[in-house]
């Protein structure tokens, strides 16, 4: 798998240096960095499920960062582990620590990851959201698709407006 990251990584790399796809190659090959983020929303692996279900319908979020004693992150929990782990039993595990239905280990990047890099990871891995450390392991941010159609339609929107047309 890594070798297989690496080739793609690299063949972004050289596709950022030429016209390739129906998006900008601007846009693609920009870092995760230019993408508006929020500060990422963490919770202890001991938090109950019910609790973090909270954070999910108070902050109107797709996933929480799970985060060990020393803040470093150790899963993701998302709509998706609700749906498969959690619904089924909830009144039995609603108290439980929501490390026992996280996603262990995530998929992570870093700031400078290139859009087209993480969206390609998305698209091969099957998720939504990919968690954005710094080089301990914090969580500094979170990346979704969403995040990344909300910035593409802004920027559409923005050049309409300043669009001439005279």
């Amino acid at each position: 798998m890594v070798n297989e990251e690496g080739s793609i990584n690299q063949a972004i790399r050289m596709m950022c240096e030429a016209n390739v796809g129906v998006l900008n190659k601007g846009f693609l090959c920009q870092s995760l960095g230019a993408i508006s983020q929020r500060a990422p929303l963490c919770v202890a692996e001991d938090c109950p499920v019910e609790d973090v279900l909270g954070v999910l319908r108070t902050n109107k979020v797709g996933c929480v960062l799970v985060v060990n004693h020393s803040g470093k992150l150790s899963g993701i929990f998302s709509e998706r582990d609700f749906v498969l782990k959690v619904a089924h039993d909830f009144e039995r595990v609603r108290r439980s620590p929501i490390a026992e239905y996280m996603t262990r280990d995530p998929t992570t990047q870093s700031m400078d990851c290139s859009v087209a890099f993480a969206l390609n990871l998305m698209s091969n891995g099957g998720f939504r959201h990919i968690p954005i450390v710094d080089g301990e392991g914090v969580p500094v941010g979170a990346i979704s698709v969403k995040d990344v159609i909300d910035y593409v339609v802004d920027s559409f929107t923005q050049d309409l407006l300043n669009f001439e047309t005279t």
